[in-house]
């Protein structure tokens, strides 16, 4: 294990334990993963008596290796994962403040990231598109705060600004959904569905009512650069709107669309627009364990033409996690994706991915879980003598999971 694994292993998971000595009480992942998604359920925390402030802490650290095969792939070890401190307090009946603080280790694994086939997207040095690697993300990936109102005849309004934050926009984050948060690596589709999870300066506004939750958001259209461990300057100049609807308390749909300006450092003369829709499946069954499953269809399209190709770029996700019992999950996920950023021209390509988890309960707050996730590629014809005929992953990892709430 290189150095900065092990020195980004010691200060995050000493930073995740400290928290959760703090508390007596646990709070079970598990259990929590069995609610719906809650990615728009903005009473998503207990309630608490109006003078009291509620905290929970949560964190996700994972140490994976990463063996991609074929001319275009590569080995590395390298730690990934979250932690997050949470606050919230009523103020009277009727509002509610919510603080959140998010902060990742993916910066200590160097600025190109990690090996993985037929990813693409930003940048480790400021010239070059990261091409078959995953990026990592910036040490700050959330500083966000959150007022509701809530009114007579189940309605609520709602404020957040974040600086980074999330803008409206596409199913819940890959990190933080029930279907996906398990698995060791990112989905190809990130860039599709969820890269506005750390946007440098977003402000988001909404009305809940019912089952439904209308939301619109001005942010910063520029994704994060190279430098992880820097603010960048906001600039508010891109806009999204999303519906989301809650079919049943298990199912949950969504339908979205954003104006994105300037969103690639390398290319800035190119705007884009993106559409998502998706629903997301969260179920528990007697006896059988408990479903996640997310379904999820995106288009990106450049205003400007993209390397003289003026065809849309869509991506498809379908994503399960079944949880057997306490100790075991099996992980499934397919993704099709069409990208103009792995060659000059754009193509279709997919990957297929089958794993398992054998989760080890440490205490009431902590659980280990050791994995081990195969990937499967299919590229067509022309991308074979560069990818090989059979391009596969295989990447094993352990998983720190910590919580903490009163």
């Amino acid at each position: 294990m290189s150095i900065s694994v092990r020195a980004a292993s010691t200060a995050l998971a000493a930073l995740a334990l400290w928290p959760a000595a703090a508390f007596t009480q646990s709070h079970d992942h598990h259990a929590q993963d069995a609610a719906p998604p809650a990615q728009t359920d903005h009473a998503h925390m207990h309630d608490a008596p109006s003078s009291e402030w509620r905290i929970h802490n949560h964190a996700t650290l994972t140490l994976a290796n990463s063996h991609q095969s074929g001319p275009r792939g590569g080995d590395k070890a390298f730690l990934a994962g979250m932690v997050m401190m949470m606050a919230s307090r009523n103020f009277g009946d009727r509002n509610r403040l919510e603080l959140e603080a998010m902060l990742s280790p993916d910066p200590f694994m160097g600025k190109d990231g990690y090996p993985l086939l037929l990813q693409a997207g930003e940048t480790a040095d400021g010239v070059t598109h990261l091409v078959d690697r995953q990026h990592p993300h910036d040490l700050f990936m959330g500083l966000t705060a959150r007022l509701t109102r809530r009114f007579d005849g189940d309605v609520s309004v709602f404020g957040e600004v974040g600086y980074p934050g999330e803008f409206a926009f596409g199913p819940t984050a890959f990190m933080h959904r029930p279907s996906g948060e398990n698995f060791p690596t990112a989905p190809l589709t990130h860039h599709w569905l969820d890269s506005g999870h750390i946007t440098w300066g977003v402000v988001t506004a909404g009305v809940a009512k019912g089952p439904f939750t209308l939301e619109a958001s001005q942010f910063t259209g520029r994704e994060p650069d190279e430098q992880r461990f820097d603010f960048e300057r906001p600039r508010l100049d891109s806009t999204s709107l999303r519906l989301t609807w809650r079919m049943t308390p298990a199912l949950k749909a969504q339908a979205s669309w954003a104006r994105q300006i300037s969103p690639e450092g390398l290319e800035p003369e190119k705007d884009q627009t993106k559409q998502s829709a998706s629903v997301e499946y969260a179920r528990d069954f007697e006896g059988l364990g408990g479903l996640r499953s997310t379904l999820s269809w995106a288009r990106r399209e450049s205003e400007n033409g993209h390397h003289g190709d003026e065809k849309p770029l869509d991506g498809w996700l379908f994503e399960n996690t079944w949880t057997i019992n306490p100790q075991w999950m099996a992980l499934a996920r397919y993704e099709r994706i069409r990208s103009d950023e792995l060659v000059h021209d754009a193509h279709w390509v997919a990957k297929t991915e089958l794993g398992g988890v054998r989760t080890f309960r440490i205490n009431a707050q902590a659980t280990v879980g050791l994995g081990l996730v195969q990937q499967f590629n299919t590229v067509p014809d022309a991308l074979k003598p560069i990818y090989g005929n059979n391009p596969s992953g295989t990447v094993a990892f352990m998983t720190l999971k910590l919580n903490a709430m009163p």
